[in-house]
């Protein structure tokens, strides 16, 4: 394992793993003596929990019980539908309420909906009439339902990613009139260049009214912009009754910043993107190297 050597502001030096991650406002980096006082957990799926195969190691599954056999309360924070991240909850054993759509649903295990913030009506159809002329593929979901307008290699592959079942519509505006609500969220699909070329000219045309944020290199994801998973985790702390400074945060893209920013102990994949990096107290190995285990051994489980 490579281990370097980086020094706080008052020159105390710690050991990172791989590289160093910068201090931030709640107190920079981890303690190099002691294991801090964490009580929730919430990890990030794609790219963080899960193998690129889309499984969760074995070392990882053992590290994620025995912080539950600790006391500490594991939860799922990811823009997914819940559908699609309930199997990974069920395989863990997690019966806590499950981070989903980036904050906008919060969801037990069982299914029962604990909170559902989706985005306005209005804002919704405009989104969707900004989108169409790119020509990109387009996911609207609606509480635990994905609509698409057309059956694409690119919505192919979104199900078989996820597992997830689409119901084609002729008209997602139509369809969003017709039920009377908001999108709990959008995503697009297209290549990681036109990702970026959508995601400022959106970012220029919804400002203060829709959250753009890539999840991966491909995806975009628009949702409400107060919420995000650190919001919903800030929510579960308070009523657990604990600081930020109790909770850990794992995770690799833009969409888990705010989480990272939030937790007292952010940490970030050794895949992470850079903005991730930048942000988290420490870096941990990447998702095909038992990065979430790696974390927990060292900061979360007692020897």
């Amino acid at each position: 394992m490579n281990q370097i050597m980086v020094e706080q502001k008052k020159h105390e030096k710690i050991q990172i793993y791989g590289k160093s991650a910068k201090s931030s406002s709640q107190g920079g980096v981890f303690p190099a003596d002691a294991k801090p006082d964490i009580r929730l957990v919430a990890i990030d799926l794609d790219d963080t929990m899960l193998r690129t195969d889309l499984t969760i190691s074995e070392r990882t599954k053992q590290a994620l019980q025995a912080a539950q056999a600790q006391g500490v309360t594991v939860t799922i924070a990811t823009g997914r539908m819940f559908v699609s991240a309930r199997p990974y909850a069920l395989e863990l054993g997690i019966d806590v309420p499950l981070i989903t759509y980036q904050g906008a649903m919060v969801v037990m295990a069982d299914g029962r909906i604990l909170s559902h913030h989706p985005m306005d009506m209005d804002i919704s159809c405009r989104l969707v009439e900004f989108l169409k002329p790119f020509g990109h593929h387009i996911n609207l979901y609606m509480g635990d339902d994905l609509y698409i307008e057309k059956q694409s290699p690119e919505a192919a592959r979104y199900q078989a990613l996820t597992r997830t079942y689409l119901n084609v519509v002729e008209d997602l505006v139509a369809l969003l009139r017709q039920k009377g609500q908001g999108a709990t969220k959008f995503s697009l699909i297209a290549t990681p260049q036109q990702v970026k070329d959508v995601m400022k000219q959106a970012a220029e045309a919804f400002a203060g009214t829709v959250q753009v944020v890539p999840s991966k290199p491909h995806f975009l994801e628009f949702g409400r912009p107060d919420m995000g998973k650190g919001v919903a985790l800030s929510q579960m702390a308070r009523e657990m009754g604990i600081t930020s400074h109790q909770v850990m945060a794992i995770g690799d893209s833009p969409n888990d910043l705010d989480m990272i920013e939030y937790a007292g102990w952010g940490v970030a994949m050794g895949n992470a993107e850079e903005c991730i990096k930048a942000k988290a107290r420490w870096i941990t190995a990447t998702n095909d190297a038992d990065g979430v285990a790696v974390a927990l051994e060292k900061w979360v489980l007692k020897k």
